[in-house]
């Protein structure tokens, strides 16, 4: 009775909305108006900052709308949020492009214009662990009705990737057409191969603030996100020396775990800062690893959890067979590993190469080239 309630309450709110989005569609669409969206943070990520400065760099009379707002946990805000999703009805219905990095409820929910165009370019580098469509009615993704009433993924025109590899792996998780997956890269490639030398910047910014990470070799933990549980740190922060290491922590934003002061780094520096002051990088099933191979990292995977994380989640990259040498459930073998220096650069040359075919800094330029050639936008 609960499943009834709820699934007729969605497509209540699903009908509402594109009741109202009929009306709003009235208004005319803006030839030279491209919509940037996303629901991942309040901010917008370095992605969007270099598509909007590129478009602007190519001609002023681009005008480039960002909207970035995560849904709210409390009631009371959660109201609110759907006096936001008009204000988003309304630039989507005025734009002749809207770019998102994630699925965005009324980019999919909605029946837009025929010529709107929709690019999905996601909000990580590659997928180690499935995702999207791919985890329905798995623990840590939705119930497949609900996904058919919300329309997850649904209407978008092309969808952006780094290697053919991933194109196959996005077709499965956004239930689309190969030919729809385009593979231009991602933006902040260039950001982390320093195009322009804005990171170098971030670099000695974390320096100054944290000098004894010039001192010690640093390793870097970025474990990805497990819905409902917290990560186990104790046995990796008792197998290293701290004589000999400085450990940084970087968890999800959505993570609760409690880490001592001593290992975290402020937030006002993107993990990918901290990647450049690395010197090794441990990770999981996050796609922090493709970011890491882009900087050559001595690049790690710790699977604690392997079996039951497969169970619940589920994976598309057999990382035992791909990276066995630097994968592990075991830390203290993880750790041996880097105290002995033992790491096969063959194997982070074939994932890299495997996974980001889009090594170079024109990431950005390939993404709005597509676009302007392809959209019929009129400055």
């Amino acid at each position: 009775m609960r499943k009834l309630i709820q699934n007729s309450i969605l497509y209540i709110a699903r009908a509402m909305m594109n009741f109202i989005y009929f009306f709003i569609k009235l208004f005319p669409m803006q030839k030279n108006k491209i919509l940037l969206m996303s629901r991942q943070s309040d901010q917008p990520n370095i992605d969007f900052k270099l598509i909007e400065e590129e478009i602007k760099s190519r001609n002023k009379q681009m005008k480039v709308v960002t909207l970035c707002k995560k849904i709210p946990r409390e009631f009371l805000k959660k109201i609110g949020y759907c006096f936001y999703l008009i204000k988003c009805m309304y630039h989507i219905a005025t734009a002749k492009v809207c770019i998102v990095n994630g699925y965005v409820i009324p980019v999919s929910i909605l029946q837009h214009k025929k010529k709107l165009i929709i690019m999905q370019i996601w909000h990580a580098m590659g997928a180690i662990k499935q995702f999207g469509l791919q985890v329905t009615d798995k623990r840590e993704g939705n119930r497949s009705n609900i996904a058919k009433i919300m329309r997850m993924h649904q209407n978008y025109t092309n969808i952006t990737c780094t290697s053919e590899v991933t194109k196959k792996i996005y077709a499965q998780a956004f239930q689309t057409e190969e030919d729809k997956i385009l593979t231009l890269g991602m933006p902040r490639v260039d950001y982390l191969l320093g195009k322009d030398g804005i990171i170098d910047e971030k670099i000695q910014e974390v320096y100054k603030q944290y000098p004894k990470l010039k001192i010690k070799k640093n390793i870097l933990y970025v474990p990805t996100f497990r819905k409902g549980k917290k990560i186990e740190l104790e046995p990796l922060i008792n197998a290293f020396s701290k004589e000999k290491y400085n450990l940084i922590i970087r968890l999800h934003p959505l993570d609760e775990t409690k880490i001592e002061e001593e290992f975290l780094i402020d937030n006002q520096y993107q993990t990918m800062d901290l990647l450049k002051i690395a010197d090794y990088v441990i990770t999981d099933y996050s796609a922090i690893a493709f970011e890491a191979s882009v900087l050559n990292k001595k690049l790690f995977f710790y699977l604690y959890d392997i079996q039951e994380y497969q169970e619940e989640r589920g994976l598309n990259i057999s990382l035992k067979q791909e990276m066995p040498s630097v994968t592990y459930n075991d830390i203290i073998q993880l750790a041996e590993t880097i105290e002995n220096q033992n790491y096969d650069e063959k194997e982070w040359k074939h994932f890299r190469e495997k996974y980001i075919e889009t090594c170079d800094i024109e990431n950005t330029k390939r993404i709005v080239d597509y676009l302007l050639e392809n959209c019929s936008i009129n400055p």
